[in-house]
């Protein structure tokens, strides 16, 4: 299974994050103020995982963290007035305040979409096509994507993991 990182500025922050993961069943592998401790982390976790991470890191950009850490998916907790800058970064977003379930699940998602193994439903084309739009949506609602934006998460991470296209939409929608 992958690392979870949470990142933020403010260490009391970074420190309650962890700890409504940590409550919600999540292992969180590290704590860190700055991008340079954040990719130093990332380093020693090549295999990758989750970085929960805000958008006001001060040595970087929340748009360089995805090509500094390849591996990773970012989930990034955006405020209500950085919500323009949030669509465009193609990444995961939640809008605070946050909602603790929508949190723990967001990062359940980006865990279990990176491990092998969880089995899709067959379905009928016209259903697959149903199935996938619902993902895109519930993307969309919940993380902040725009619809091409979610589509292009859902084929990103199907080529990442050789999972069928379908198959990550029913993940998708099972951890939500």
């Amino acid at each position: 299974m992958g690392s979870v990182i949470v990142a933020n500025s403010n260490k009391d922050s970074a420190r309650r994050i962890g700890t409504v993961l940590k409550t919600g069943g999540v292992l969180v592998y590290g704590l860190c103020t700055t991008g340079a401790q954040l990719l130093e982390m990332t380093s020693y976790h090549y295999r990758g995982g989750v970085v929960v991470c805000t958008l006001d890191l001060q040595d970087v950009t929340a748009w360089d963290l995805p090509q500094m850490a390849p591996n990773y998916d970012f989930l990034f907790i955006v405020k209500p007035h950085q919500a323009e800058m949030a669509a465009n970064l193609n990444s995961a977003c939640l809008m605070t305040p946050l909602n603790k379930p929508d949190l723990t699940s967001s990062v359940n998602m980006l865990l279990n979409l990176a491990e092998p193994g969880i089995p899709a439903r067959r379905n009928f084309e016209e259903e697959q096509k149903e199935l996938l739009q619902r993902a895109k949506q519930l993307l969309m609602e919940r993380n902040y994507f725009t619809e091409a934006q979610a589509h292009r998460f859902l084929q990103k991470k199907s080529m990442d993991t050789g999972k069928r296209l379908i198959e990550i939409a029913a993940i998708v929608l099972e951890l939500f």
